[in-house]
Parts: structure tokens; C-alpha cells; sequence
């Protein structure tokens, strides 16, 4: 409940959605021939839930079905959706990454596919990528500002 992102209190309709396992190794008792108990170590599985208000789910798969239109515009997505702004990053890093295949065909597959997985996520409500903003590095003989520099490079 505390990572929920709809914050949701008593008396809210809430769907509870599983969202995958994680192998996960626990220690349980097990009694030995000789009549010791001991711990042994079990291969199990621990699931991940998101619990959220119903609204949250309806907005995912309105996002969910922009991000699967290729017809609609990055820009325009996410002037609809802000939160798309990392996810449509990721597309373009995709789009790029694709060009190093020979095949048209592949590449645009490859784009297709990880449109896909991008718009299963925001459904499932799984959380949205993030944009990771670079402080832009100055160029040689300018200052941070942007301004031109003339006091020569800066040792140390």
C-alpha cells in the first residue's frame, strides 16, 4: 500500500493486480531421520502485486493504447500524458538502436516489439520510465553559463 501511487484509502474500489514472480530462496525447517530440526534452503517464488485505485487502470490503458498507435505522435502523446515522456524515449532509443540491423523488415519488427512490451508494462501498471535529464556539458572555451570563456581552460 505505501508504493502505491494512487495512495488509496479505506473505502476505495482498488484493483489488485499481479505483476510477476521473482525466484526467491527461504529457509524452512525440516526435521531430520535423526529428530533435529534444521534449516534448509527451498527454491521458491515471491509475487509482486500493485495494488491501485480502479482510475489508475483506466488511465494506463489510455496510455497503454497511445503508445501502441504508431499513427500518433510522439509530441502529441505526450502532450496528452507527460508521464509517456521516458517511454517515448525509449522507443526513439529502439528506433536507433534498430538501424544496426541490415533488414528494413527486422528493424521495423524490432521497433514493433519493443512498442509492444513498452505498452504491456504501462498496462500491467508496472512503473513508468523515467527521464534521466544530463546537465549539458559546456563546450571547450565556453563557460557553464554559455557564455564564451576567455580566461583559458581551467586546471585542476
Amino acid at each position: 500500500m505505501t508504493k502505491s501511487l494512487t495512495q488509496p484509502q479505506v473505502g476505495d474500489e482498488v484493483i489488485l493486480q499481479r505483476t510477476g514472480r521473482d525466484a526467491v530462496t527461504v529457509k524452512r525447517p525440516v526435521r531430520g531421520a535423526d529428530g533435529q530440526v534444521s534449516p534448509k534452503d527451498v527454491a521458491v517464488s515471491r509475487n509482486r502485486w500493485v495494488i491501485e485505485k480502479e482510475s489508475f487502470f483506466g488511465a494506463r490503458a489510455e496510455a497503454a493504447h497511445l503508445v501502441r498507435d504508431e499513427a500518433i505522435k510522439p509530441r502529441d502523446a505526450v502532450r496528452q500524458h507527460p508521464e509517456l515522456a521516458g517511454t517515448y524515449l525509449n522507443l526513439r532509443a529502439a528506433e536507433l538502436a534498430s538501424r544496426a540491423l541490415r533488414d528494413p523488415e527486422d528493424q521495423r519488427r524490432f521497433v514493433a516489439q519493443v512498442r509492444s512490451a513498452l505498452a504491456d508494462d504501462i498496462e500491467r501498471g508496472q512503473p513508468l520510465q523515467p527521464v534521466r535529464l544530463r546537465e549539458r556539458r559546456p563546450a571547450q572555451g565556453e563557460s557553464k553559463e554559455g557564455r564564451r570563456d576567455d580566461r583559458g581552460p581551467v586546471l585542476g
